[in-house]
């Protein structure tokens, strides 16, 4: 048997070792998911269930005291269901959009936020036209979750600064979302990115995972940067047209 043929048979091995052990992987990780997911929607259905058990059916102010309780909760375990099964069929369609639309619409959905909570803005958005080719939805989703966490992550007792920061290098966008928030430690920092972790009372721990999952399609990146008590910089990278 020639060497030409021992290579071809030893790349075709290489090759299917890598799809069994890529499918065994994929399994593992589906396995765990369940399992998270499980103790996740396991939660919220409890709470409905203990208040249905207190529940006075003779007294209408408590009936609808824990009416309204259950109701979160079917929420949030709705949402849960929603945001996880986006992981399993993630898909995107891109079309061409300018930039600064689509900035400006994400400025109007939060401005509501930013006046509520006298929340001072800095957008620094370069004055060229610049084209990104992106599912226009899906990046709106992500930059709008983006800005609510750092709305949510506000010092009580200080005014809140937000700023973005737009500029291009060597074609690519490259975004940076800053806050003054109550930033986050190492331990947190590192974990973000995990499925069904968060630090919200009623977070569902998918949207940093997501909103990654989202980027990388559109083959950019994804990264925090956070001080505990400084605040915390998100910077997205996204080729530009």
């Amino acid at each position: 048997m020639s060497i030409i043929v021992i290579v071809s048979l030893l790349l075709v091995l290489l090759l299917v070792y890598r799809d069994y052990h890529s499918k065994i992987q994929k399994e593992k990780d589906l396995k765990i998911a369940l399992f998270k997911l499980t103790h996740e929607i396991k939660n919220p259905l409890t709470v409905c269930k203990g208040y249905l058990d207190m529940m006075n059916y003779d007294d209408k102010d408590n009936i609808i005291n824990y009416l309204n309780i259950i109701k979160s909760e079917l929420d949030r375990t709705v949402l849960i269901i929603n945001e996880f099964s986006d992981y399993g069929k993630l898909t995107i369609n891109k079309d061409i959009v300018e930039l600064s639309l689509l900035l400006d619409e994400i400025y109007k959905t939060i401005t509501p936020l930013i006046e509520k909570y006298n929340i001072k803005t800095n957008f620094d958005i370069i004055d060229d036209e610049v084209y990104v080719e992106i599912d226009y939805l899906k990046i709106k989703q992500v930059l709008i979750n983006i800005l609510k966490n750092s709305i949510e992550a506000r010092k009580k007792d200080q005014n809140m600064k937000l700023e973005i920061r737009v500029s291009i290098d060597n074609n690519y966008l490259n975004m940076e979302i800053i806050d003054n928030g109550i930033g986050m430690n190492k331990e947190t920092l590192s974990k973000i990115s995990e499925i069904f972790y968060t630090t919200k009372q009623n977070g569902t721990g998918l949207g940093v995972g997501l909103s990654k999952e989202i980027i990388k399609l559109h083959n950019g990146s994804l990264k925090y940067k956070s001080k505990l008590g400084i605040g915390t910089t998100v910077m997205i990278k996204l080729p530009v047209k």
